[in-house]
C-alpha cells in the first residue's frame, strides 16, 4: 500500500476494536464526539505525506517494493540518513506544535530500532528475530499507527513483577499452543489507543529468574484483536470550541489501560518468549531510545518554540517586557530551546555503529537530554505561569464574547498592545498549554514518559565511565605532588 492518506487511516480505524471511555464502549473513534476531533488532527498528519511540497522530504523509497514509504521507517546507515529522517519529523512536529508526543512516527522507529536488532531478539530462537524482520516490513509497507505499552498496572510497586496479588496483573503466558502464546493481565500506558492499528509490547522492566519466565515477552497484535481491550482515562476534549479549548480541542491523544483477556498472540507475531536472560539483556541494552530521542528532541524544539511564541506574545499583549527579571526568565525559556537543539545536533554528529544493523544516536547527550528534558521543561511552564499570573483565571469564554456583554469586556480584557478579543484567546491558550487538566497532562507526560528521572540518574551513577574523571584528579594529584 505505501504511504496512507488520512482517509484511508480514519478507515483503518472503524472495525472491531474494543475501546471503553467514561463508561461506554465507543462505536467508532472516528465520529465519536470526544475522540473525533483527535482522530481527525491525526489524518491531516497523514495528509502531509501526500502534500507535493513535502512528499520527498517525509518518505523515502521501500527497499522491498520501491513505493514511498515513511522516513520513520529507514534504517539509517549514515548521517544522512539521520537528517532526512529528522526532516520527516519536523514536519509532523511543527504541524502539531510539539503537542502530540505519540503521534505514528513515534512508535515506527521505536519498532525500526528493535528491528535493528533482529539477530539480537533471535538468539536463542531464530524465527523471533524472522518475525521482527517481517513484522517492520509489514507495519512499513501498510503505514500503520501504533501504540505501545511498557509499564504494569500500579497495583503494588514495592513488591517484584510476580509478587502481585494476582499473578495476571502484569501480563503473563496462560498457555501456549500450536497456533502462539495466549496472555492475561493488563499493561499501561497506551497512548493513542484509540487510534492506532496495531499495540507493540517489547520487554520491560527485569525479570528475577525463572519464577518470572511467564512475564518475558515481546510482540505485536492488531488493537482489534479478539480479548483485548482498552480503558481509556476522560476526554479532555469536552466538545468546546477551539477559542474555549484551543489545545485540548483537537490535540487529546488519550491514555488508555490495555487488558488481556485471554488474547492469542500468533507465534509469527512473537518477537521475545520465555527467556529471562535474553529478556533482561534486552531491557538492559535500552535499545529504543538510542533511536527514538531524535524524535522526542525534535519534538521538544517545537514545543518549545510554541512556548517562546506564546510567552513572548502575552509579554507583549500586557506590557511587561520592560522589567528586567521578565527578560531574564523568556531569555531562560529560549536558552532551554537551545539546549535542545544542540543536544539533537550532538546525538546526530556523534552518531556511529553500534550493535545490530545501522547506525545509533550517540548515547551521551542522548541519555543527559533524557535526564535534564523532564526538569527544563517544568522550569518552562513555571516562568509561563509566572508571567501570566492572575490573567490566566480571568479569561471569558467564546459565549461571552458574542454576549450584550462583550463592550464592557473588551473594555477591561484588553492589552497593552492587543484587543481584548485577541488577548482573552491567547490567554486561554496559555492556561490549555499549562493549566486545564489537558495542561496537566502535558507536564505529567514529558516528566515520565521517558522513565522516571531518579531511577535513570541512579542508573547512570552506577553505570558510566569514570575513567577519564578519575584519569583527571590522577593526573593533577601526580602534577601536584611533582611541583
Amino acid at each position: 500500500m505505501g504511504i496512507r492518506t488520512g482517509q484511508q487511516f480514519l478507515d483503518g480505524l472503524k472495525d472491531s476494536r474494543e475501546i471503553w471511555l467514561e463508561g461506554k464502549r465507543v462505536e467508532d473513534v472516528t465520529t465519536d464526539p470526544k475522540l473525533g476531533r483527535m482522530a481527525k488532527t491525526l489524518a491531516d498528519l497523514f495528509d502531509l505525506q501526500h502534500d507535493p511540497m513535502l512528499h520527498d522530504d517525509m518518505t523515502f523509497k521501500s527497499p522491498s517494493t520501491g513505493d514511498p514509504v515513511p522516513l520513520s521507517f529507514i534504517i539509517p546507515k549514515t548521517q544522512d540518513d539521520l537528517l532526512k529522517r529528522r526532516k520527516a519529523l519536523e514536519i509532523t512536529a511543527e504541524a502539531h506544535h510539539g503537542i502530540l508526543g505519540r503521534t505514528p512516527d513515534y512508535v515506527n522507529i521505536q519498532v525500526t530500532a528493535t528491528r535493528q536488532m533482529a539477530e539480537l531478539h533471535g538468539h536463542t530462537d531464530k524465527r523471533f528475530g524472522d518475525n521482527l524482520i517481517a513484522y517492520h516490513e509489514y507495519i512499513r509497507e501498510n503505514d500503520l499507527s501504533l501504540t505501545h505499552c511498557f509499564g504494569h498496572p500500579q497495583v503494588n510497586r514495592g513488591v517484584a513483577v510476580g509478587q502481585q496479588p494476582d499473578p495476571y496483573i502484569p501480563i503473563g503466558v496462560v498457555d501456549t499452543t500450536s497456533e502462539g502464546i495466549i496472555l492475561r493481565g493488563a499493561k499501561l500506558l497506551a497512548t493513542l489507543a484509540p487510534f492506532s492499528d496495531e499495540i507493540f509490547v517489547p520487554p520491560y522492566r527485569p525479570l528475577r529468574g525463572k519464577e518470572e519466565e511467564m512475564y518475558a515477552l515481546g510482540f505485536a497484535i492488531p488493537t482489534a484483536t479478539k480479548g483485548l481491550s482498552f480503558i481509556c482515562r476522560e476526554s479532555w476534549d469536552t466538545g468546546r470550541s477551539t477559542y474555549d479549548q484551543p489545545l485540548s480541542s483537537r490535540f487529546d491523544e488519550m491514555d488508555a489501560l490495555a487488558v488481556f483477556d485471554d488474547v492469542l498472540v500468533p507465534w509469527d507475531r512473537v518477537f521475545c518468549y520465555g527467556d529471562v536472560e535474553l529478556h533482561n539483556h534486552i531491557v538492559e541494552l535500552g535499545i529504543m531510545w538510542r533511536q527514538y530521542m531524535q524524535h522526542v528532541a525534535v519534538k521538544n524544539i517545537a514545543k518549545l518554540e510554541f512556548a517562546l511564541g506564546m510567552t513572548h506574545a502575552m509579554v507583549e499583549a500586557i506590557g511587561i517586557g520592560v522589567h528586567a527579571h521578565v527578560q531574564e526568565k523568556v531569555a531562560e525559556i529560549i536558552d532551554t530551546t537551545e539546549t535542545v537543539r544542540s543536544y539533537l545536533r550532538a546525538m546526530e554528529a556523534d552518531a556511529g555503529p553500534w550493535m545490530g544493523e545501522g547506525i545509533w544516536l550517540s548515547p551521551e547527550p542522548t541519555i543527559a537530554m533524557r535526564h535534564w528534558a523532564p526538569d527544563a521543561y517544568q522550569r518552562v511552564t513555571d516562568i509561563m505561569q509566572q508571567l501570566a499570573a492572575g490573567g490566566l483565571m480571568l479569561t471569558p469564554t467564546e459565549a461571552d464574547m458574542e454576549s450584550s456583554i462583550r463592550p464592557v469586556i473588551d473594555k477591561y480584557f484588553q492589552g497593552a498592545k492587543i484587543g481584548a478579543y485577541d488577548r482573552v484567546r491567547l490567554f486561554r491558550l496559555v492556561w490549555d498549554f499549562i493549566g486545564t487538566q489537558f495542561g496537566s497532562r502535558q507536564i505529567l507526560y514529558e516528566r515520565y514518559f521517558n522513565g522516571d528521572v531518579v531511577r535513570l540518574r541512579q542508573g547512570r551513577f552506577q553505570t558510566y565511565d569514570y575513567s577519564k574523571a578519575d584519569a583527571s584528579l590522577a593526573k593533577f594529584w601526580q602534577e601536584t605532588d611533582q611541583s
